[in-house]
């Protein structure tokens, strides 16, 4: 019986190892490669567009970096076709890691919480009512890497429909953002070029002002506390 209890959160584990391995022990990096997949995608016209989304999707299961295929898509598809694509294929990814992260693991998870750690099983009810707003900063607020977090909230209570509505809105400033700098960097010496790498700094820096911010208001909140 304790047998069968761990079976599926296992085969989740091997997924994750597998996928992993696959990227690093393979080609697949290659689809990172501006030339590379401009060679596949130009030829099919709109099916290249269909084409990419797909290879996203499939790129954001498996754990292959988002950022250089964001700025891909920009280069190949302009900046508003660039932006539909990305958002498209990333949310269908994280939809699939998401669903495929809640069948395997999810029961066994809510077990473990529930029996050892009563405060986190707490804190995952919460998130059942609160799921939307909790995507949504999530996505915004890069805190943890987009891939990952996709898997790791599948084991969580959120609701399926705050997961989709929370990444497909989150997502879209990021990526219009790398969209747009793949899209002006044929030319050096566009402005647009440059506002689109300083709004890329901006947002990497979002999940360090955040900690500082938290951080100091721990600080202060501990100071008035012993006054």
């Amino acid at each position: 019986m304790k047998l069968k209890k761990i079976i599926k959160p296992l085969i989740l584990v091997l997924f994750i190892i597998a996928a992993i391995i696959l990227v690093k022990a393979t080609n697949v990096e290659k689809l990172l490669d501006k030339d590379f997949i401009a060679s596949i995608i130009n030829p099919l016209g709109f099916f290249g567009v269909l084409l990419f989304m797909v290879i996203y999707m499939i790129g954001t299961v498996i754990f292959l970096p988002g950022t250089p295929l964001s700025i891909i898509a920009g280069f190949l598809f302009g900046s508003i076709q660039g932006t539909i694509a990305v958002v498209i294929g990333a949310t269908l990814g994280a939809c699939i890691a998401f669903g495929i992260s809640r069948y395997l693991g999810k029961d066994f998870t809510e077990r473990f919480l529930k029996g050892r750690f009563k405060k986190l099983y707490a804190y995952d009810k919460k998130l059942e009512d609160n799921g939307l707003i909790t995507i949504l900063f999530l996505r915004i607020v890069p805190l943890f890497p987009f891939n990952g977090l996709n898997f790791a909230l599948g084991l969580t209570k959120i609701k399926f429909k705050d997961f989709i509505l929370g990444t497909v809105l989150g997502i879209i400033p990021g990526s219009f953002i790398l969209v747009n700098i793949g899209s002006n960097a044929t030319s050096i010496s566009s402005p647009k070029l440059y506002l689109f790498i300083f709004l890329f700094i901006l947002l990497a820096l979002i999940p360090t002002c955040y900690k500082g911010y938290t951080h100091y208001k721990k600080k202060r909140d501990g100071r008035e506390n012993t006054e």
